[in-house]
């Protein structure tokens, strides 16, 4: 199978996917509590599994996660406290730039952090590298293209649980969430779980679902600034 990890690529097969499709994926996250029942680093996890679904089936190469950035939206244990904003603005910067120099044109970053904060520091980073014609950089949260009206991104809830059903099956256990109180705002907030209870709503299929549909998006947009800059 082809492979789409830059850090696994050898040199002939990194300049091969860069000579068919030269988009760079940049998936961003954080560390910080998503119930008793998820991994620490669901926000980034998800964002590299989503785009690691689109370049394999639409090309291009995706860079190494990143789990540094604005975290100190979420007052939770075992949360990360987060970097200096300026220093994550230079970090996003810096890796887009360094992208370009090492000849993608297009690159397209995702937050699963879903905080304006992060989506800001990577459209600073997105308007850094974009020049007419020669490279354009794009940035978004992971649901903002997710197109159906049927379902929302939450925090921890059943959408963020079911994607993760779905990459990384191995790092959800709802049995450590049997006993929480799900049924008003208080218990939803003591259990640091945002949106519809994962324990009846969420699922491996609609993980599928969710991340076929953003994957897909993503892919287009990609292959749509590509496109642009060829014009």
């Amino acid at each position: 199978m082809r492979k789409v990890k830059y850090e696994e690529m050898l040199p002939h097969e990194f300049e091969e996917a860069l000579r068919l499709f030269p988009v760079a994926y940049v998936p961003v996250g954080s560390l910080e509590w998503h119930g008793r029942h998820m991994a620490l680093g669901n926000d980034c996890l998800k964002a590299y599994g989503i785009l690691l679904v689109t370049a394999e089936k639409y090309g291009g190469v995706v860079v190494p996660p990143t789990y540094w950035g604005h975290m100190k939206t979420y007052g939770k244990p075992c949360s990360h406290p987060g970097i200096p904003p300026e220093i994550v603005d230079e970090l996003f910067t810096a890796i887009y730039k360094g992208l370009v120099a090492t000849g993608f044109k297009v690159v397209i970053g995702v937050t699963g952090h879903d905080v304006d904060e992060q989506l800001f520091s990577l459209q600073k980073a997105a308007a850094s590298i974009t020049v007419e014609h020669t490279s354009v950089g794009f940035a978004m949260k992971e649901g903002d293209l997710y197109d159906l009206d049927d379902e929302k991104m939450d925090h921890a809830g059943y959408w963020e649980t079911s994607i993760l059903l779905y990459l990384r099956p191995e790092l959800v256990d709802l049995l450590y969430i049997q006993h929480e109180d799900l049924t008003t705002k208080e218990g939803h907030d003591a259990a640091g779980i945002l949106g519809r209870d994962p324990r009846t709503d969420a699922s491996r299929e609609l993980g599928v679902k969710f991340v076929t549909r953003m994957s897909d998006n993503i892919g287009k947009k990609a292959k749509e600034l590509l496109a642009q800059l060829e014009k």
